[in-house]
């Protein structure tokens, strides 16, 4: 995502991406809204290894593969896997899940048309890589840096994801800083999404296919 060039390219030139490749794609969107669902509520998040592969996808800049913006496998896609069935299927539980994904998806296309704000994403990116030390991947700095670079682009664009949630958590900075570190990595996945061919048309009419695809690739890790 931090090659700004790249993006523009890979959007305009995409032909011949299957459906798993959306699929997944598509998955990594629903976890980031999952991930922000359940700090806002719960303050914590269920799955910390979907917690990481997300927020790991920002630093995926020339994949080989689009299993390998996320780790390389499916293991840390099964929460995004298992939620876009959910809210596919219209479970309510998943009703601020799906509203949160589509508003990312309708975020990155105007995210694209705002070369400025790409940059500073790309900036800040990368200052909060040089920001990682030790054992801990995303200590509270680099958490602060991926908010602060939201804060200062996305959040800007309409319309703007208004995260619902329990006041108690929505009111510490640590939670309301990773709800936004994590949707930035929702917008990551947007992008992806995007430059393997998806479309709001997809959304609409290829449901099924993307539940089933999903349900497959749960299955199959």
């Amino acid at each position: 995502m931090t090659d700004t060039k790249n993006m523009s390219e890979h959007t305009q030139a995409d032909s011949g991406h299957t459906l798993e490749e959306r699929t997944l794609a598509l998955a990594g969107v629903f976890q980031a809204a999952t991930l922000a669902d359940q700090l806002a509520n719960n303050g914590a998040v269920s799955d910390f290894k979907a917690f990481d592969t997300s927020l790991q996808s920002l630093y995926v800049i020339n994949p080989e593969t689009t299993l390998d913006v996320y780790g390389g496998d499916t293991q840390g896609l099964q929460l995004g896997l298992r939620s876009l069935q959910e809210a596919f299927d219209r479970n309510e539980d998943y009703l601020n899940v799906l509203k949160y994904s589509l508003t990312l998806l309708a975020l990155q296309r105007k995210l694209m048309k705002r070369p400025d704000y790409l940059h500073t994403i790309q900036k800040g990116i990368l200052d909060s890589k040089i920001l990682r030390q030790g054992d801990d991947d995303f200590p509270e700095p680099v958490i602060a840096k991926l908010a602060n670079t939201y804060t200062q682009t996305v959040s800007l664009l309409q319309p703007r994801i208004v995260v619902s949630g329990k006041p108690f958590y929505l009111k510490q900075p640590a939670i309301t800083e990773k709800i936004r570190a994590i949707l930035l990595a929702g917008i990551r996945s947007a992008v992806l999404w995007q430059q393997l061919g998806g479309s709001q048309w997809q959304l609409l009419f290829k449901r099924k296919a993307l539940i089933d695809t999903a349900a497959r690739l749960q299955r199959a890790a």
